[in-house]
């Protein structure tokens, strides 16, 4: 009766061992980042085993990453029993409940036993340390947490990275290669990446971060710039943000109709009433509720006073409403940044390397400041990283990674602009920034805003008649940039200024390299908020590039991630 019934159980299991497809059903990784650096790495893999005697899993290319508090366990919780030193050659049952790291040469392996054959799910825990590495300019992870070449091709893969501060567009990019799928940043400050569709043979997953400087403290220091490793991960990467979605093709006709409707009837109307002085090329009724007349005359007298007694707000609405319409050129924030530096709340110094560098002046008085101004120094200050020195083009490279923030800024100029309006008693009917409507003295300033325009276009000349009015010059300068024409009048000011004493807080000769500097700073801003408020683009890496590509998140490439450490081809049951 014994024999009957052993063998009754052989001739079952073998036909449970025939039926078992060896399967890998899910990868559901999660990473917490420690600050100096380690990653500590909880895989849950949910698999079926059909042969061989143990699990693996490739960890090469680790430079100085090192493997440490390896733990594993199965679907019973079960401890699995580590090792240290891993030997390969032997039985399923002497592997059974015991695990390991395998020297490759190259690297390691973690290995497991997988004791016996069918469905199971194996936990598996483990240290890497210095997986951040620290570059010139940023901190960033670089890693391949999914091998290619895997025994069986996964049917679906997660992996929930978490940082010692909570992620946003704000501290971090971020990108993900070698699997179709997204990555996003999630309301917990967590990064998640997740396949959408099963894995092939030759894909992987591969997550490449960008954080800002303060968030770590890694001893793993690389000489190079974040763009270097970039570049090297973008080689051969598409972005196919959205080419499978239903409405990308009515989308696309949409667009080209617009395009068709646009090129052979708006374009021609355009042009017949063009030539009949018909066209509408400016919001007339919104520039009668700026200047109190439908039409602005041809040529202006020229008034020598500052527009709206030197408040740059009201001046900035005045000068980006010309046409009526917003012409969201933001040069208010040029204006800002000169105000700072003639208030000697930042200094301009040449750097090391003849570069101008500008430092804060913390006992400067602030007290001129309006709340957006505030904003701005704020601003200033969390872009010039942790030695403090605000860089030339170190603002353009903060605000591109930092858009909800200058999103908040620009917002904040438009309620000062509608608060200095209110508090000078200037509103003369609605009173939102978009249809701002000024009263009676209001439009009178506005002209007079224009007729000083006109002035500093004629600067050489009215300069030469009205010589004592050099002491002036910063205030002229600070409000050239609200009209974008301060790189014309510093140059005009610096030809002139041999002929007289100077009265201004800052050198004459200085004035050019000043405003180079405050214009990029405006131009950065207009820039990142354009970004800031526009839907992601769509489409592979280029004209821009897709937000998935700039690091805003979105889907994943199936090419790229070149570059990477900690992975390696194979894994799985063997």
């Amino acid at each position: 009766m014994k024999k009957l019934l052993a063998a009754a159980w052989t001739l079952l299991s073998a036909s449970f061992l025939w039926a078992a497809e060896p399967s890998i059903n899910d990868i559901d990784i999660k990473v917490t980042l420690s600050p100096d650096g380690t990653a500590h790495i909880v895989e849950v893999w949910d698999v079926v085993v059909a042969s061989g005697t143990e699990w693996y899993l490739v960890r090469e290319n680790l430079g100085d990453m090192r493997i440490s508090n390896l733990s594993v366990s199965d679907e019973k919780g079960r401890q699995f029993i580590d090792e240290g030193s891993w030997n390969v050659d032997r039985s399923i049952e002497q592997k059974a409940g015991r695990c390991g790291l395998h020297s490759t040469g190259s690297g390691y392996e973690i290995c497991w036993g997988v004791g016996s054959y069918g469905p199971h799910k194996f936990t598996v825990g483990y240290d890497l340390s210095n997986s951040v590495k620290s570059l010139n300019d940023y901190d960033m992870l670089h890693i391949q947490f999914i091998g290619d070449n895997l025994s069986s091709s996964p049917a679906h893969a997660r992996l929930v990275l978490e940082a010692p501060e909570r992620l946003s567009d704000e501290n971090s990019l971020i990108w993900a290669f070698g699997f179709e799928g997204t990555i996003n940043w999630q309301k917990d400050g967590t990064v998640l990446a997740e396949s959408t569709s099963a894995l092939g043979y030759e894909d992987s997953m591969i997550l490449l971060l960008r954080f800002n400087k303060g968030i770590f403290e890694s001893e793993s220091v690389q000489e190079r710039d974040f763009s270097e490793v970039l570049k090297k991960a973008q080689e051969g990467s598409y972005y196919p943000d959205g080419e499978d979605d239903p409405w990308y093709l009515t989308l696309l006709g949409f667009l080209f109709a617009c395009g068709m409707f646009w090129l052979f009837f708006i374009k021609p109307v355009k042009w017949f009433l063009g030539l009949l002085g018909l066209s509408k090329r400016s919001d007339r009724k919104r520039i009668k509720d700026i200047f109190g007349v439908k039409r602005l005359p041809a040529s202006l007298e020229w008034n020598r006073d500052i527009p709206f007694k030197g408040d740059i707000f009201e001046t900035y609405y005045v000068a980006s409403h010309i046409k009526g319409v917003d012409d969201g050129s933001y040069t208010v924030v040029s204006a800002m940044l000169l105000k700072m530096i003639m208030n000697h709340v930042i200094e301009m110094r040449l750097g090391e390397k003849g570069r101008n560098e500008f430092y804060f002046n913390d006992s400067a008085s602030l007290d001129y400041m309006d709340d957006a101004e505030r904003a701005l120094l704020v601003l200033l200050k969390d872009s010039s990283g942790a030695d403090g020195i605000l860089q030339e083009k170190e603002f353009n490279r903060w605000a591109d990674s930092h858009q909800s923030k200058v999103r908040n800024f620009v917002e904040g100029i438009k309620r000062q602009v509608v608060d200095n309006f209110r508090a000078d008693h200037l509103i003369g009917g609605r009173s939102s920034y978009e249809s701002l409507q000024l009263s009676t003295e209001g439009n009178q300033l506005a002209m007079k805003a224009l007729g000083f325009k006109q002035f500093l276009k004629d600067f050489t000349l009215v300069s030469e008649r009205y010589s004592i009015e050099v002491a002036l010059w910063e205030n002229y300068l600070i409000m050239a940039a609200v009209f974008g024409m301060a790189n014309k009048v510093a140059k005009e000011m610096n030809a002139m200024a041999p002929n007289f004493k100077s009265f201004v807080s800052v050198p004459i000769s200085q004035f050019s390299n000043l405003v180079i500097f405050s214009d990029a700073m405006s131009r950065a801003t207009r820039s990142a908020y354009l970004r800031a408020i526009t839907p992601s683009s769509s489409g592979s890496y280029g004209g821009g590039g897709s937000s998935s590509s700039r690091g805003y998140g979105g889907y994943s490439s199936r090419g790229g991630g070149g570059g990477f450490s900690g992975g390696g081809h194979g894994g799985g049951s063997r």
